[in-house]
């Protein structure tokens, strides 16, 4: 409960700190946001955990992730260096704890681990695109895993976050987040990405769906747009709809990685394309939002 506390406090103070030094998250062609917003959430967070988390392993493997985010905030780095960095800290992860990783229990070799933690961070940062949204899904996946000071600290910041947000996580945010719920998913799951991915499956469709969808058109997949599934939700029926729909959904993909049943894995194939469907439903007659 103390995270809760002194997480909402460290919002509000970093928030005001932002505003005076100049630290904003300012709207441009491909933000949706229309005002200068402080992208501090992540810090705050990460001050939380690092009083009350510092010895916990997945804290200290989103270290460096937190810090490239805040840089990337601070300078916006190329994708070529975030990737490179995140590929050297899943090796790092990868070396330093011992786990047999599998999919759906067969053994697969650890750089799949490798490929899968880079996509999964990447997949938390494109879905940070909508207030309350990483936020939120990343709190029901922290409660679920056990990891109750990661879910108070969301907690304190989220009411700052939900729509309108005054305070952003900011890249820093959910790189945090990425790296630490990814990880902790994949020791949860005893090493299996299977179990972990549909755990954590709505980031993962939407990586996934992004990835595709410009690749059709023949554009960059790692070029950033207002094309995703909470952009066109949120156009059409506004943000707080698209918000309980699409956190309602991430907590469904969440309870069929709990139950570790492996023909749930059709379940969760039905639920993205229902998601895919009203994607393309939506999307008609908005010249605005082609592929």
């Amino acid at each position: 409960m103390w995270e809760a506390i002194i997480s909402f406090f460290l919002t509000s103070v970093l928030s005001v700190f932002a505003k005076k030094t100049g630290f904003l998250d300012h709207p441009d062609s491909r933000k949706s946001h229309g005002r200068a917003v402080p992208p501090v959430g992540g810090v705050s967070i990460f001050l939380t955990l690092l009083i009350f988390e510092r010895d916990n392993p997945f804290f200290l493997f989103s270290i460096p992730l937190f810090l490239l985010g805040l840089l990337d905030d601070l300078f916006d780095l190329s994708y070529k260096i975030k990737l490179a960095v995140t590929t050297l800290v899943a090796v790092w992860f990868s070396t330093a704890v011992t786990i047999e990783v599998s999919i759906f229990g067969a053994r697969i070799h650890p750089v799949f681990f490798v490929i899968w933690f880079v996509g999964m961070v990447n997949a938390f940062n494109v879905v940070d695109g909508l207030d309350g949204l990483l936020s939120g899904i990343s709190l029901f996946s922290s409660l679920m895993i056990g990891e109750r000071s990661l879910a108070f600290s969301i907690i304190g910041f989220l009411p700052w976050n939900l729509p309108d947000a005054k305070v952003f996580l900011g890249n820093s945010g959910s790189f945090l987040l990425g790296a630490y719920l990814s990880t902790a998913s994949v020791v949860f799951f005893e090493g299996d990405l299977g179990y972990a991915t549909l755990f954590l499956g709505f980031p993962f469709y939407e990586i996934v769906f992004s990835f595709v969808r410009r690749l059709v058109v023949k554009k960059n997949p790692f070029s950033p747009d207002e094309k995703h599934t909470h952009h066109v939700f949120s156009r059409k029926i506004g943000k707080w709809k698209t918000l309980l729909i699409l956190v309602s959904f991430s907590l469904m993909f969440n309870l069929l990685g709990l139950s570790q049943k492996f023909y749930l894995i059709l379940l969760y194939v039905v639920l993205c394309c229902v998601l895919l469907f009203t994607y393309c439903v939506l999307q008609r007659g908005d010249g605005n939002l082609k592929l």
